[in-house]
């Protein structure tokens, strides 16, 4: 608003508040109507916002539904968590196994004589070390012919295939020690000289040649198991490929004849977990709308979405698909009322565990398929029917956008008011002090006039007798 003037000298009159009461009765109505449009819309958009918290938790509930690894989880048991760590993957197929671990595999190390020290120095000449098939040639001249520049050299060699040198000093002296970096028989370590002065000669270690210089510390050998008496190998302390879908970590070997049972089965715990995220989340969504679709008969207070469409039309397909019978060939369960899921008179989803148990044991796969499936399983189809709600750009965020826009529009549209409002305000001060003045003016001839005529003979007399 402008500033008010102090006015009404000549009329008397609280020109600045009667100004004030007629711009009030202007802009009140317009401003009420903005005030409750503007509350309408900060509700939607706050209802919105519940609305699409309640289906981004039931749609996560969704994604491990979506995949099939879910249902073909599996578990594991064992007799004895010592001597192996059994993990089995979704391709394992349930039984029983005796295990036995003869051997675990080893990385070939090897081991120099002493000699009087790291800086000892050692010979000149070609070493050839290798890596099973592969092998690498170092020169060694007297740059680099101390005990210390032969491990350096090995260890820095880019075409090393990974063979590791250390040097280990004790009281004795300081030796060499050679390790692979791959366990495995396929893996040993092999080492041969050539030319210069002979004094690398107590590097060599050439089993093919009778020549073993080196010590050998630990083989290079594979890892060694008897499945059910059935012998597996392995160059890794891990084997993968003796039983299907299970991979066995070796930790340590057994006594001959001794065993760890492993018994692998299906998971039916994280299939009714998620089964049981899908029927709360669901349910979490109903109870959501109820409150913002709701209407108090005894208030006449109604939900922010009561009636609306979009909310209106997303939940009646979702029912729909909840409860439509699906085409799965093969698979005996028609729909989630196979699987102990049904609705009740609410609108909400109910779970019988004991069904939900049987048809895990008729056909866990089955069921995992009837949630899954492409393009049929249920939990995929609910996931594409909210896909067009929840994306990017979709439905809610154009809704969210239009009502956000129709807010700042009110913004605009209270300012246009107000600027009104001072103009209406300025041109009435102006009207009403104009007026004033006018009064004032008059206010003065009368006074002029009267106290004129007071003044003229007889006057007094005249008006008496009158």
């Amino acid at each position: 608003m402008g500033t008010i003037i102090s006015t009404g000298i000549g009329s008397g009159l609280d020109i600045s508040g009667l100004v004030s009461q007629l711009v009030a009765a202007e802009g009140q109505p317009v401003a009420s109507r903005l005030d409750r449009d503007e509350a309408g819309f900060q509700a939607e958009l706050s209802a919105l916002g519940s609305f699409r918290a309640a289906l981004d938790t039931f749609r996560s509930s969704l994604s491990s539904l979506k995949e099939l690894d879910t249902f073909l989880g599996r578990s594991v048991a064992q007799s004895n968590e010592d001597f192996v760590a059994a993990l089995a993957t979704t391709t394992a197929g349930p039984g029983t196994y005796a295990i036995e671990v003869e051997q675990l595999a080893s990385a070939h190390r090897l081991v120099s004589t002493d000699f009087a020290s790291a800086t000892a120095v050692v010979g000149t000449g070609t070493l050839t070390v290798s890596l099973g098939s592969e092998g690498f040639a170092l020169a060694i001249d007297a740059t680099n012919n101390t005990l210390a520049g032969i491990r350096d050299a090995i260890n820095d060699a880019d075409t090393n295939p990974g063979v590791s040198a250390t040097i280990v000093t004790g009281l004795t002296g300081s030796r060499l020690v050679l390790t692979s970096q791959t366990t495995g028989a396929a893996n040993p370590i092999t080492v041969t000289a050539s030319g210069g002065d002979g004094g690398l000669t107590p590097l060599i270690y050439d089993p093919a040649n009778s020549i073993t210089n080196l010590t050998e510390l630990d083989p290079a050998q594979n890892a060694r198991i008897l499945i059910d008496g059935l012998a597996a190998e392995s160059e890794t302390n891990t084997i993968s490929e003796a039983i299907e879908g299970l991979d066995i970590d070796l930790l340590a070997t057994n006594a001959v004849g001794e065993t760890t049972i492993v018994s692998v089965g299906f998971d039916p715990a994280g299939a009714k977990q998620a089964v049981q995220q899908l029927v709360d989340s669901y349910n979490s969504l109903v109870d959501a709308l109820a409150g913002l679709t709701a209407f108090d008969p005894e208030t006449q207070v109604a939900g922010p979405l009561l009636g609306d469409s979009t909310v209106r039309g997303l939940t009646t397909q979702l029912r729909r698909e909840l409860n439509n019978p699906l085409q799965l060939p093969g698979n005996p369960f028609g729909g989630l009322f196979a699987v102990g899921i049904a609705t009740d008179v609410e609108g909400r989803l109910t779970l019988d565990e004991t069904e939900l148990d049987a048809a895990l044991a008729q056909d866990f796969d089955s069921v995992g398929a009837l949630f899954s499936t492409a393009d049929v399983g249920i939990a995929v189809k609910l996931d594409s029917l909210l896909e067009p709600y929840l994306s990017l750009d979709g439905i809610l965020d154009n809704r969210t956008d239009g009502l956000n826009a129709s807010i700042e529009d009110i913004t605009d549209r209270r300012e246009t008011l107000n600027e009104r409002l001072v103009r209406l305000e300025t041109r009435l001060l102006r009207e009403f002090n104009a007026l004033d003045s006018l009064l004032a003016q008059f206010n003065s001839t009368s006074g002029f006039l009267s106290q004129q005529l007071n003044n003229l003979p007889g006057f007094d007399t005249l008006l008496n007798t009158r």
